[in-house]
């Protein structure tokens, strides 16, 4: 290892933290998740279902101008598939009828603190199975991350074109 390396790699993450400062933020709430159609396969992954869509929304946040922060309360979440029970424990099954993932939303985007854009939504993607293979392939909640992440663009995409 150079001299100069250390002093390259210490500059480079210094770098990234402040360029990780200035990206924009989500501010994520799961409103009343107890009364959510279906959160989890279990009760106790229910948090983990949370975390994980509150990280994709706040990965897709972090795209956004310095100085924005993008609101979600989340109402409701269906996840796609249904719920078996067997011997063995609960499987979630997505047949591709009427499983579809289903996430309801209100939102606002902020700019220097002032809001740009807010609204409510209902998501729903009842395609959701077609365009791929097995979840298995994609990681745990592929469809509803992909779901939110074509909201995202639609949403917060159009407002940035049209300004």
């Amino acid at each position: 290892m150079s001299p100069t390396t250390p002093s390259r790699v210490l500059f480079a993450a210094l770098a990234f933290a402040c360029g990780a400062a200035f990206a924009g933020t989500a501010d994520v709430k799961f409103i009343d998740p107890d009364r959510f159609s279906d959160l989890a396969t279990t009760r106790a992954q229910e948090q983990e279902t949370m975390n994980a869509l509150s990280s994709h929304l706040q990965q897709l946040a972090a795209g956004l101008p310095a100085g924005e922060v993008l609101h979600v309360d989340v109402l409701d979440v269906d996840l796609a598939g249904y719920v078996r029970h067997g011997r063995r424990g609960d499987v979630r099954v997505n047949n591709g009828r009427a499983d579809a993932p289903r996430i309801h939303l209100r939102y606002t985007l902020e700019s220097q603190g002032r809001a740009i854009r807010s609204g409510e939504d209902h998501l729903v993607d009842l395609a959701y199975i077609e365009p791929t293979g097995s979840w298995r392939s994609h990681g745990q909640f592929y469809y509803e991350k992909r779901m939110l992440s074509g909201w995202f663009a639609r949403t917060v995409g159009e407002t940035h074109a049209a300004r």
